[in-house]
């Protein structure tokens, strides 16, 4: 049942199916080979080997548990433009699916995929991890296939990057950004690709810290750090929200949104679609920056009439998905409706469609950026 309804979620969806893939790999990926110590994350780089542009997909992969330990999380970077993605995960089984205002090309990897380690592995123990060759993505509008080479991890290394606080969205200078990890030492070196930052400190074993120096956009930015004993880990970064509050859907409460760091203080999502009752909408959004932000969350009828206003509290750093009923304390959004999103700092947004029956679910992206 688990993987019949992962596999509905990778093959259905809006604007999705078969038929142009059947004449063979259109698309070619690779996923670079890479090496952390037990305990540690490797951050799977998905890239294509050339500069094909790529507007969409839905792909899906399994991990062997006895080597990962938990998919920690998921980037993308849109060299311009933006782009929006859901990753439905149960248990070992991770069904993707994302759209762009602009196709990806070879600049940036379309997506990373944040891999922990088991911490009682011995070194030198190898785990393959790649997509599955059923993956569908879309391709100048048309759905195909692609040839995936996997890549390799390695047990090993003395030190790796987990995570960068704040990780996305553009910070100001003087912003003081903590890179945590293992294995860091008082000898570690640190560097930022295109970023002037001030002297690194070493914090501990698990953290070091810089301050930018100028304001800089830390989505995706390339953060490489090095040790005496040429252990090496480079990790792109994102902000990796913490969720703020659960889903009483089913499909939604395993759902995590995949944002991209473009942040607005207004978005607007719509209109609502007539739908059945196993079928829903909701918004996703994440907060990048350091300080809360106040949101307000507004439903309007389709001539501009109000209808109801929430209030919600988000505090930096931190994301949620709920259905558009939880955020407007109950009220049900009629179709034709549509909502919109006002915060007192920029924030993240995009809209999600949820079909509890053929479990998928689809990122709506928000009007102003279609608008673009």
């Amino acid at each position: 049942m688990l993987r019949a309804r992962l596999m509905a979620a990778v093959v259905c969806g809006v604007g999705f199916g078969l038929g142009a893939a059947a004449g063979g790999f259109d698309l070619k990926f690779r996923l670079p080979d890479e090496r952390a110590p037990a305990g540690g994350m490797v951050q799977m780089k998905l890239r294509t080997t050339e500069g094909t542009p790529i507007s969409g997909g839905r792909p899906k992969f399994a991990y062997d548990e006895s080597f990962f330990e938990s998919v920690d999380g998921f980037g993308l970077f849109p060299a311009s433009g933006e782009a929006a993605g859901v990753a439905v995960i149960e248990g070992n089984h991770v069904a993707i699916a994302y759209a762009t205002t602009e196709p990806f090309t070879d600049s940036y990897p379309v997506m990373t995929v944040a891999m922990r380690i088991r911490p009682d592995l011995p070194v030198g123990s190898q785990q393959s991890f790649g997509f599955d060759r059923s993956s569908l993505w879309t391709l100048n509008g048309r759905t195909v296939l692609a040839r995936i080479n996997p890549g390799t991890v390695t047990v090993g290394g003395s030190m790796a990057i987990t995570d960068v606080v704040p990780g996305g969205g553009w910070q100001p200078a003087g912003t003081v950004v903590s890179v945590r990890g293992v294995g860091f030492t008082s000898g570690s070196r640190l560097r930022a690709r295109g970023i002037s930052i001030g002297s690194v400190r070493f914090i501990s074993s698990t953290e070091m810290r810089f301050t930018l120096q100028q304001s800089a956009n830390l989505t995706g930015a390339e953060l490489r750090a090095d040790n005496p004993d040429q252990s090496r880990s480079i990790y792109l970064s994102y902000t990796r929200g913490v969720a703020a509050a659960t889903s009483g859907r089913s499909l939604l409460s395993v759902t995590r949104p995949i944002f991209s760091g473009r942040a607005r203080t207004v978005s607007t999502v719509g209109p609502v679609s007539a739908m059945n009752a196993l079928q829903y909408e909701g918004l996703a959004l994440q907060n990048p920056n350091v300080g809360g932000a106040e949101v307000t969350i507004d439903l309007y009828a389709a001539d501009g009439t109000p209808v109801y206003s929430a209030a919600r509290a988000l505090a930096g750093g931190h994301q949620l998905a709920l259905e558009l009923s939880e955020l407007l304390d109950g009220v049900p959004p009629s179709p034709g409706t549509y909502v919109r999103v006002t915060s007192s700092l920029p924030i993240e947004v995009f809209g999600v469609l949820c079909d509890e029956d053929a479990w998928t679910v689809a990122p709506r992206l928000p009007i102003e950026a279609l608008a673009r």
